[in-house]
C-alpha cells in the first residue's frame, strides 16, 4: 500500500483507489493533507496494467472465442487490474516527468 512521504502513514485500499479513479495528478493525504503525487515508475506500471484488458482481443480472434466469453473475461481483467492498481501505487512529494 501506498505511504505518504510526509507523515509516513499508510493509505487504505479504499482511499488509493479513490484517489487513483480521479485521474489527476495531485493527490491529498487523507491523514497529513499534504499534497502528494504518483511516482513516475508507479505511474508507468499503472499504465500498463490498464492495458491487461484490451489484451483480449488477439485471443479472441486467435482462439476464435465468442463475443460473449470476450466481454467477461475482458470484464474480470478490467476487475483484477482496479484491484491490483492500490497495491502497485507509490507515491512522492515532488511531481516527476513521465519519463
Amino acid at each position: 500500500m501506498p505511504t505518504c512521504q510526509n507523515c509516513k502513514r499508510k493509505w487504505s485500499w479504499f482511499d488509493s483507489i479513490k484517489k487513483l479513479l480521479t485521474f489527476r495528478k495531485r493527490m491529498k493525504c487523507n491523514h497529513c493533507r499534504e499534497i502528494q503525487y504518483q511516482s513516475t515508475s508507479s505511474r508507468n506500471t499503472t499504465s500498463l496494467l490498464v492495458l491487461l484488458p484490451i489484451s483480449t482481443i488477439p485471443f479472441s480472434v486467435m482462439f476464435d472465442l465468442s463475443p460473449i466469453s470476450v466481454l467477461l473475461l475482458g470484464l474480470t481483467l478490467m476487475l483484477v487490474a482496479l484491484f491490483v492498481m492500490p497495491l502497485l501505487l507509490k507515491l512522492t512529494d515532488k511531481e516527476e516527468p513521465l519519463w
